[in-house]
């Protein structure tokens, strides 16, 4: 029977594939306005070359860049839970998969004794 190997290898599949997205997810991007308004604002304010790199987020960039808090709340808001989203969706596969690789692993030693 071929199932806890079927299991082990898609378990496999889903550590990789929640691993891959947690690695490659971020912070969102800011657009190309936005980074460059930061990026003024900041060097206007003489800040460091550090804090002004971090002006690609959309995020720090919106929070630099804002004139009206309610409208840089709302923005930050949004950046910051998309990237909550799709990091919930990296864990959950990567759960999943080490889930399916301890039940296929457990099944083919309970099937070696078995047999």
């Amino acid at each position: 029977m071929k199932k806890p190997i079927i299991l082990i290898i898609l378990g496999l599949l889903l550590l990789g594939g929640g691993g891959a997205l947690s690695f490659v997810g971020g912070p969102p991007q800011a657009n190309a306005e936005l980074t460059q308004k930061c990026r003024e604002t900041l060097t206007a304010r003489a800040a460091d070359a550090a804090t002004v790199d971090q002006c690609k987020e959309v995020a720090f960039a919106t929070a630099m860049t804002a004139t009206d808090a309610q409208s840089a709340a709302r923005a930050i808001s949004a950046a910051n839970n998309s990237e909550i989203g799709s990091n919930t969706v990296a864990m959950f596969l990567m759960g999943l998969g080490l889930v399916f690789v301890l039940g296929g692993v457990f099944l083919r030693r309970k099937q070696m004794k078995a047999a």
